[in-house]
């Protein structure tokens, strides 16, 4: 479904660089995106990016997927798929649970492979809060409204955006841009 590398930043957080391939190539099992861990081919990745020094980002990137360490799959399920909505995509491959909306591969991957079952502490290098656009403020209403239906606190600002915590205390902020309705990104 895509290539990748990872890599670490200077706190040890992993970074995944990746290009997906066209969905009419995903292959499915099961109900399941197939996902598999392959080499890369290196070379065809360096004839890729030609002969043009590096400037930046190329315009239209987006972050496709990030990734949580959660101390549990399956409280994380509780909170991200039966509170927050997303689908379960891919729940067989050892350790993570694959989460998406629209279809897409994933949008969020969240996985025990850091084996973390408390929250980070101030001093801990962590990711502080992240953000998914959805398309109509109603879509917002109702994600908060789901997780609130399932235990989970929120808080609703000025700006019409909502503010969740997961289980492991990563803020999550829910907003909404019309000009991304339909998009796969986060």
């Amino acid at each position: 479904m895509s290539e990748a590398l990872y890599l670490q930043d200077p706190d040890g957080l992993g970074i995944e660089v990746y290009a997906d391939r066209p969905r009419a190539e995903w292959r499915h099992r099961h109900r399941q995106i197939v996902m598999a861990t392959e080499p890369l081919d290196l070379s065809d990745v360096a004839r890729a990016g030609g002969s043009e020094p590096w400037t930046g980002m190329p315009a239209g990137t987006r972050i496709g997927h990030i990734h949580l360490h959660v101390g549990e799959i399956e409280r994380a399920a509780e909170f991200y798929h039966e509170g927050l909505g997303f689908d379960r995509i891919v729940w067989s491959y050892p350790g993570p649970l694959f989460l998406s909306a629209g279809g897409y591969h994933h949008h969020l991957g969240v996985n025990t492979w850091a084996a973390r079952s408390e929250p980070a502490g101030p001093d801990d290098a962590r990711l502080v809060e992240w953000e998914i656009v959805l398309p109509e403020a109603s879509d917002v209403a109702e994600a908060a409204r789901s997780l609130e239906g399932a235990g989970n606190v929120v808080e609703h600002d000025e700006n019409g955006q909502v503010i969740a915590w997961d289980p492991w205390g990563t803020t999550l902020r829910l907003t909404f841009a019309q000009e991304l309705a339909g998009a796969d990104a986060c």
